[in-house]
């Protein structure tokens, strides 16, 4: 098992921050191919209100052409998808992102914890 750090720019951040994302990987579960399966939660991005809160994938490949949105479903379901279409992750890795999926539409909340939810159910 070896545990890395690496540094993700969040996508179609107005702030062009970067953020440090740790993952301790162990096995085919965690390859999720040239993609990082995160996703970012922030208030205020864009011309939203200082108040309102999106989502958005962390890795520019997987957000290519996806706007924040409101629901983290939205965003869960984009990443998910894109393991396939884009990154060329394992069958196994695949299958924790759609289980990491399914606790953020359980938890049925739209704040900041379903980010960190989805991010740790996936060793991030």
């Amino acid at each position: 098992m070896t545990s890395t750090a690496i540094v993700v720019p969040l996508a179609k951040d107005n702030n062009k921050t970067n953020s440090t994302v740790s993952s301790t990987k162990s096995g085919d579960e965690n390859d999720f191919g040239s993609c990082t399966p995160t996703m970012d939660f922030q208030l205020g991005r864009g011309n939203r209100k200082a108040t309102e809160g999106t989502f958005l994938p962390t890795d520019p490949k997987v957000a290519q052409g996806q706007q924040d949105a409101l629901n983290p479903n939205i965003i869960t379901n984009r990443i998910c998808d894109q393991l396939t279409n884009v990154c060329g992750a394992t069958e196994s890795a695949k299958k924790r992102c759609l289980e990491a999926k399914a606790k953020v539409a359980d938890a049925k909340s739209k704040d900041k914890s379903m980010a960190e939810l989805f991010n740790s159910a996936l060793g991030f």
